[in-house]
């Protein structure tokens, strides 16, 4: 552990992957990269179970750490002169602009996704039963809108490649299934997994 993850609040000190996730940004040289490229970077290092994308809890607290991590870094890059920015399909260092903190950047991208991933006790509290209901709850904190339209819930059940009627635990398990079998990590395709990511979302809204 370097000293810089040493002055980390005690939550902070909870997280391993600070200090390597610094590392890899720091070596990526402004280079964009993906949450995948970032867990890959860390699984050739041993610090990430090859398997863990095999189980939604596993899966959930590796991702988590991960954008813990990246939030944390917000503030020790920016007294580098260096801005992080952190969004689902590209995470770079950049050199900040004049009068710009790190506050603004992550203000700028969203500040409710800031909390959620520095409020540990999402971590703590996670479960292989309530993973899915964790993140449904979670787009619902984020205030992404009222319930979706009817053809926006038809858009999105049909990339869950579901139709009405259906439940909602119907839903969950179907999205469990597609989002293990097309994780990259097992040979699925990083696109699909947000496009499904994304349709969860929309029919958590307005729940």
């Amino acid at each position: 552990m370097t000293e810089q993850t040493q002055r980390l609040p005690d939550e902070g000190e909870r997280n391993p992957l600070i200090g390597p996730v610094r590392e890899l940004l720091q070596a990526a040289q402004g280079v964009a990269q993906t949450e995948f490229t970032l867990i890959k970077g860390l699984k050739t290092r041993g610090l990430v179970d090859r398997d863990y994308s095999f189980h939604p809890l596993t899966l959930f607290r590796v991702h988590f750490q991960v954008f813990n991590a990246l939030h944390r870094l917000q503030e020790e890059f920016a007294c580098q002169g260096q801005a992080l920015v952190i969004s689902p399909l590209a995470i770079y260092l950049r050199p900040l602009a004049d009068g710009e903190s790190a506050r603004a950047v992550s203000e700028a991208e969203a500040g409710p996704l800031r909390e959620f991933y520095l409020d540990w006790s999402y971590y703590d509290n996670a479960t292989e039963e309530t993973v899915v209901e964790l993140l449904a709850g979670f787009w619902k904190r984020l205030g992404q809108g009222a319930a979706p339209s009817d053809q926006e819930r038809a858009d999105a059940l049909a990339t869950l490649e579901l139709t009405d009627p259906v439940t909602r635990e119907e839903i969950k398990q179907r999205y469990r299934r597609l989002a293990m079998d097309h994780h990259p990590d097992r040979g699925g395709s990083e696109r699909r997994l947000q496009q499904i990511n994304a349709a969860m979302a929309v029919l958590g809204r307005g729940r």
